[in-house]
């Protein structure tokens, strides 16, 4: 079984580094950047700001591969969201200079205004980031990251919601019970599909 921890303070520079690894090449990523060479760097401007978002309200959890973060996954909490008041301001703030520096900037936002303007309102759990590193997939590692805030979900009668850009993910997390339930397509972005899991039992 892989070693399962919360992701330290001074954990954040490698995770964001692994992620950057573990979303390259990725369909949003790529249609932010300019060029291969800016995808390599607005991944981890992409990833630092929204770390640093998630931190402050999101259960962060790492799975070790070699002595390594081998894979990350963030949930957020029943009640954490939507943000409201300052909480949103701060976190458009963060996303402003990432965005920025996007492009397709005017599109860009439409659409991830657009994934949240169709986030569930209902309490639930939110699956708002899950990445495995390259050289450690394969193992496992994101499996055991979902099952014990899945298995929470199970006993507390939540449901599980996320969204992703990679329609091959779709039929990966439909084998731990997710299923979609909205697909996003604004004109000329990348389309989003959002999945979710109602408890067991």
């Amino acid at each position: 079984m892989p070693t399962i921890r919360r992701l330290d303070e001074d954990g954040y520079d490698e995770a964001t580094a692994m992620l950057s690894r573990a979303f390259w090449p990725d369909p949003l990523i790529g249609f932010f950047s300019r060029g291969h060479l800016h995808e390599h760097r607005f991944g981890p401007l992409f990833f630092a700001a929204d770390l640093a978002d998630l931190r402050r309200y999101a259960e962060i959890s790492v799975a070790e591969h070699d002595g390594r973060l081998g894979a990350l996954a963030a949930w957020v909490p029943p009640g954490a969201l939507p943000r409201t008041g300052w909480k949103r301001i701060r976190r458009d703030l963060r996303a402003a200079p990432v965005l920025l520096r996007a492009h397709h900037r005017a599109k860009a936002t439409r659409l991830l205004a657009e994934v949240d303007r169709r986030h569930p309102k209902e309490p639930h759990w939110y699956l708002a980031l899950l990445g495995t590193d390259p050289a450690a997939t394969g193992r496992g590692l994101a499996t055991a990251l979902l099952a014990p805030v899945l298995d929470r979900c199970d006993e507390d009668g939540d449901f599980a919601y996320l969204e992703t850009q990679k329609e091959a993910n779709v039929a990966w997390y439909a084998r731990s019970g997710f299923t979609v339930c909205d697909e996003i397509e604004l004109e000329a972005t990348p389309k989003v599909w959002c999945l979710r899991r109602d408890p067991k039992g």
